[in-house]
């Protein structure tokens, strides 16, 4: 198979991501070589807008590598990602006979990769994940590392982002760039969102360079070049790969910030993303999805977070405006409409896993490509962040 093979390195549990092009209907081979030699089935965990012909394609080739394969679809809702929902592909599996050493793989974006992983990571305590993301958010974060979970349900009708989950590392994950092509195109900028925080924690996590490469591929990126687009792959990947091989489980106490550092604008953007009504602004919003896409939540939250920073003196107002300059290329929002009281966003961060207990933690940037966890943020701080992408 012609794919570069980016290496999460885990010990015993070590795995290959593959980045290429064309992957899906040579990949059944690449799984068996994965998995136990005894293992007969494969059970698909389908994103329900994934083209037919490359479930096919995946499906033709798992059956020629000698696996029985099963499927269940599921909408990619943040509200349909819920204890509800993986109950039910649970039954799902278990109905198709699936084995103790049967892989389930996730065939879609972020919603459908952790929904998969947490399922495999239970059922019968533990089956292999084999990971095919299929948006480019979900090929540079959610199918790598081993996150996996469902949101939570609170009363008034908000959820809370992925507070009931597990680790569970996948046996291979395949990030075929040649399937977003049926992508629509705010859902790749969603994606994009992601690469953009990688860069602003580079320096940080020990890939100084991407944030350049970026800055000189700009212009091809946004246009979603080939080219730009699979090398922005494999450097994204390489850089979580790295940053989990020395902090596989969130270490609160990791050197420099650890893992906890990919959560960059993430502490703001899950605090807004799940909130009735509220929508992006600016040229980026074609309806196409009501409400803010995970993507979306995550650049608004970074330009919080700088701005929170700036506030407290940890950055200088350079970096948030390269940052609203960079969103706004790649035709990302800088304000979002019909956002609730401070008040209220204040007590949703309080949700945000990364609290010690009433401690809210959140990861601000301290120069180019550097940032920093800082603990207890003055309120103002935190006030002035997310009144500066009010729309």
């Amino acid at each position: 198979m012609n794919a570069e093979r980016v290496g999460v390195e885990l010990g015993e549990r070590s795995y290959s991501v593959l980045v290429g092009r064309g992957m899906l209907a040579g990949l059944g081979q690449e799984v068996r070589s994965v998995v136990d030699a005894r293992s007969s089935r494969a059970f698909l965990v389908v994103d329900s807008g994934v083209p037919s012909s490359q479930i096919d394609a995946l499906s033709g080739s798992l059956a020629d590598a000698g696996f029985v394969v099963s499927s269940v679809s599921i909408e990619p809702t943040e509200r349909v990602k819920s204890i509800a929902t993986y109950e039910r592909v649970l039954c799902a599996v278990a109905s198709s006979g699936h084995g103790r050493v049967d892989p389930v793989i996730g065939v879609g974006g972020g919603i459908v990769c952790d929904i998969a992983g947490f399922v495999a990571s239970s059922y019968r305590r533990g089956v292999p994940i084999v990971q095919c993301p299929t948006t480019l958010l979900a090929m540079v974060d959610a199918s790598v590392g081993g996150k996996t979970g469902v949101n939570l349900a609170i009363e008034g009708g908000g959820l809370l982002k992925n507070l009931v989950g597990a680790f569970h590392q996948p046996r291979l994950v395949c990030a075929d760039a040649a399937v977003l092509s049926s992508l629509e195109p705010r859902q790749m900028r969603a994606g994009l969102a992601e690469c953009v925080k990688h860069a602003h924690i580079c320096a940080t996590v020990g890939h100084p360079d991407l944030g350049g490469w970026m800055k000189e591929h700009l212009d091809g990126i946004a246009r979603f070049d080939g080219g730009p687009l699979d090398e922005l792959i494999a450097r994204n990947v390489a850089l979580k790969a790295s940053v989990v091989a020395g902090d596989e489980f969130e270490d609160p106490g990791a050197p420099a910030g650890g893992r906890m550092l990919l959560n960059f604008g993430h502490t703001f953007g899950h605090a807004i993303e799940t909130i009735d009504g509220v929508v992006p602004v600016g040229r980026c919003y074609d309806g196409s999805v009501v409400g803010l896409l995970h993507g979306e939540a995550v650049g608004l939250g970074m330009l919080a977070a700088c701005r929170c920073a700036e506030n407290l003196g940890l950055c200088d107002p350079s970096i948030g405006e390269r940052l609203k300059a960079t969103l706004d290329t790649l035709g990302l929002p800088a304000r979002a409409a019909n956002l609730p009281g401070t008040g209220e966003i204040i007590a949703r961060m309080g949700h945000d896993k990364k609290a010690m207990g009433s401690t809210l933690r959140v990861i601000l940037p301290t120069g180019e490509g550097r940032c920093a966890i800082v603990e207890d943020a003055a309120p103002g701080a935190i006030a002035a962040g997310i009144d500066s992408i009010r729309g």
